[in-house]
Formats: C-alpha cells, sequence, structure tokens
C-alpha cells in the first residue's frame, strides 16, 4: 500500500516519467513492470531541468544542515547554476540521491565561503567609509555559518527519508491527473449514434482513481459503504460497492506502477533487480504488496 498518510502526499526533454498516462483499460488487467522506465536521470538533455524534479527533499535536506531558509536556497542556486554550466560532469554514482547528495555538500560549503566572503567586503567598506569620515571604525562580530555535514552522507536516514517522501509525492501527483485526465476523456466523450456529448454513469472506471485511494487511505478500517459515501459525496454522484472496489484496484495498480517509474527514473541502469533493492532500500515496497509486479 501507498503511505499510510495522504494527506501529506508522501507515500510517478526527457518526458517526465509522472507525466505518463496509463490507459485504463490496461491497468484493470496488466501487472505492473518495475523496469517499464528507460528515461533515466544520466541521458537527462537537461541536468538542471531533470534535478527541479527533485527540489522538495533536497530543500528541506539544506535548511536541516545550515539552519536558515534563506541560506538554504542560495545553496540551491548554487548548484542549480553549477548543473546549468557543467551538467552531470564526471559522476561515479549510479544513484541520482548519491549524486544529489555530494553536490548538496559542496553547494552548503561554496555558499559559506562566499557568505563570509560579502561579510569581509561589507566590513571593508564600512571601514573606508570611517576612514574618510575621520570617524572611528567598529567591525561587527563576525558571524557564524554552521553547516552539519554529517546530515549529508549517502546513507543518512533524514536524506533517505525526504527522498522517499519525494518520490510518494510525485507518485500521488501523477496519480491525480491520470485521474483528471480519464474524467475529461469521460465528459468529452461523443456517441456514435448522434455524435452529441455524453454523461457518463459510475459504471465508468478510473475516474476517481486518485480520489478513492486518498480516501480509502485517510480513512482506513472503514467500510465500503462509509468509504462510497465519503467519495460520492466529493464526485457528486453515485458510488456503488462494486465501483468503489474496481476503482481502488486501478489505483493501487496505477500508483505502484507511477511509482516504479519515478525510482526507475532515478538510477542508471534500470534493470528489474536494481529498482526492486532501491525500492527496499527506500521502504517502498509497501506500495507494490496488493498488485502483480513482473521482473
Amino acid at each position: 500500500m501507498p503511505d499510510a498518510n495522504p494527506t501529506r502526499k508522501t507515500l510517478p526533454d526527457d518526458q517526465d516519467p509522472a507525466d505518463r498516462s496509463t490507459p485504463t483499460s490496461s491497468a484493470t488487467t496488466q501487472p505492473i513492470r518495475l523496469a517499464r522506465s528507460k528515461q533515466v536521470w544520466t541521458r537527462a538533455g537537461s541536468a538542471a531541468g531533470f534535478v527541479l524534479r527533485y527540489l522538495p527533499p533536497m530543500r528541506r535536506l539544506l535548511i536541516d544542515m545550515v539552519d536558515d531558509d534563506g541560506r538554504a536556497d542560495q545553496a540551491m542556486a548554487i548548484l542549480i547554476q553549477h548543473l546549468v554550466k557543467t551538467g552531470y560532469g564526471e559522476h561515479d554514482q549510479h544513484r541520482l540521491r548519491d549524486f544529489l547528495i555530494r553536490g548538496i555538500r559542496s553547494a552548503a560549503k561554496v555558499q559559506a565561503t562566499q557568505a563570509n566572503a560579502k561579510w569581509v567586503a561589507e566590513q571593508k567598506e564600512r571601514w573606508q567609509e570611517s576612514e574618510a569620515q575621520g570617524e572611528p571604525f567598529i567591525q561587527q562580530p563576525e558571524p557564524q555559518w554552521p553547516i552539519h555535514l554529517e546530515l549529508a552522507a549517502t546513507d543518512s536516514t533524514q536524506w533517505i527519508d525526504y527522498w522517499r517522501d519525494g518520490l510518494l509525492q510525485r507518485a500521488w501527483r501523477a496519480l491525480e491527473r491520470q485521474q483528471h485526465a480519464i474524467q475529461f476523456r469521460l465528459q468529452s466523450g461523443t456517441t456514435e449514434a448522434d455524435g452529441n456529448s455524453t454523461m457518463h454513469t459510475d459504471a465508468d472506471g478510473g475516474d476517481l482513481v486518485h480520489d478513492v485511494l486518498h480516501v480509502s487511505m485517510a480513512h482506513a478500517g472503514e467500510s465500503t459503504q462509509v468509504l462510497a459515501g465519503r467519495l460520492a459525496s466529493s464526485a457528486g454522484r453515485t458510488i456503488n460497492d462494486r465501483n468503489l472496489q474496481q476503482q481502488l484496484h486501478e489505483a493501487r495498480i496505477l500508483f505502484a506502477q507511477f511509482l516504479a517509474d519515478e525510482v526507475a527514473s532515478t538510477l542508471d541502469d534500470p534493470s528489474p533487480a536494481t529498482v526492486r533493492s532501491e525500492i527496499q532500500t527506500l521502504r517502498l515496497h509497501h506500495a507494490f504488496s496488493d498488485v502483480t509486479v513482473l521482473e
């Protein structure tokens, strides 16, 4: 199952894997494939553009490292500018998260160096102004630029947790986009007989895949009748037990596939074994417990 707290949505060019849609007809019958995605990070046309997908976990860690939102944003800008100029360079890690953690460490150090140099320049300017005006110069206390580098290790629990949350957030957004795409197709459909727009009924599947998974996880333990009532309230139509079960089944398959695609895109060699290993390392295996997985 996906993350147990869906309200956090933390539980997927180079086409963004989260933007791919899976046809409803195949989602209901086919198992997911761990190595479906071949669009890996090392082959991205724009390193900076690709990395922008993962700003939330990177920024969370930088804030923890430097104890300041502003400094974290400055370090992030330094890292992105470096990627714009040089791309990935000579990377020797097969995982994007390992490559990024090294970049985060370097960017935090550069930011501290630049901040200190700016302070020194400002003090020199103030001294020159004092000299010109014949006034005594009082140097300000030298600021501290703390960096908790121990948090920026490849095996840092904090970094792995943030990275995991970021992938899950992207999978949730992908599922939401899938729902919107299905709803658009259903609502704009036409009949072959007269070409008039038709309003589809709850017999149609897949138009609530995001909402049904979200509701079922936010209210785990409730009966299907109660869940159907909650879903009907937001959907504005009747949801019977059969339709709820069908859509929940589809939602689990779609979410797991989006998540597998997300994981695969962050690996240099997205083989089934490598994807499965990364899923275990990131503790994402629960999202695949109710679906059939093909290597």
